[in-house]
């Protein structure tokens, strides 16, 4: 009985510890040992909950999808305008970026060819797979927008995969720099999204009501 009431938690430490490493020493460098080490445990617990260092890595990815998954789905709830669904993922996205920095570290290290993660193809497979299913929650909710006549015909899985673009484009404009040296903020290239999504993408004669407050945190980078 003690097992079953420890397991959850030191299966839930070694995720945390992991995720700090991997963003530390990069993915190469984490070993399982210095896994073990940082999370205050032996060896042997370590491989009871993942297989190997590509196991852990993977929990972690997964997890972040699986959050932004949920934050995306309830954004994109029934009852609003298609314009202010997608709105709303935009602000959801820059709310994770900011309450998970680490999570949205850890999904862009694993999918960055450049990062050198190498993971078993079962694995590397599985978060594509979560990484489309953003995307095509999108679609989902455009194609639904069409319908409506809520925003322009326009085809649903292209648009979807230029809007996930143009949220991942500001982010890497982030890391790079790009933003700093031009004195642009996050929060002022995501308003500007949002706008270009009302100017362009709603149907004509059609108007979206922009809140006077978001419904997500922000923050100032």
């Amino acid at each position: 009985m003690q097992d079953k009431v420890e397991q959850p938690d030191t299966r839930g430490v070694i995720l945390t510890k992991a995720r700090q490493l991997f963003l530390t020493l990069g993915y190469h460098k984490t070993t399982m040992r210095n896994i073990a080490e940082t999370a205050g445990i032996s060896t042997g617990p370590l491989y009871f909950h993942f297989r190997d260092k590509a196991e852990v890595f993977y929990y972690i990815c997964n997890e972040a999808f699986e959050r932004l998954e949920a934050d995306f789905s309830r954004a994109t709830k029934e009852g609003k305008h298609a314009g202010e669904r997608l709105r709303d993922i935009f602000l959801a996205y820059k709310a994770f970026y900011y309450r998970e920095p680490q999570l949205f570290a850890m999904m862009h290290l694993a999918t960055d060819p450049m990062s050198g993660v190498n993971l078993p193809a079962t694995l590397a497979e599985a978060l594509l797979h979560k990484g489309l299913g953003l995307v095509k929650n999108m679609e989902a909710l455009i194609r639904e927008g069409i319908d409506r006549q809520e925003l322009r015909p326009v085809d649903p899985a292209k648009l979807a995969v230029y809007l996930f673009s143009v949220a991942e484009g500001i982010f890497v404009s982030q890391r790079m720099g790009i933003l700093k040296q031009q004195e642009i903020g996050v929060d002022e290239m995501i308003d500007a999204a949002i706008e270009l999504i009302e100017v362009g993408m709603i149907g004509a004669g059609v108007k979206t009501r922009t809140p006077k407050s978001s419904p997500y945190p922000t923050g100032k980078v």
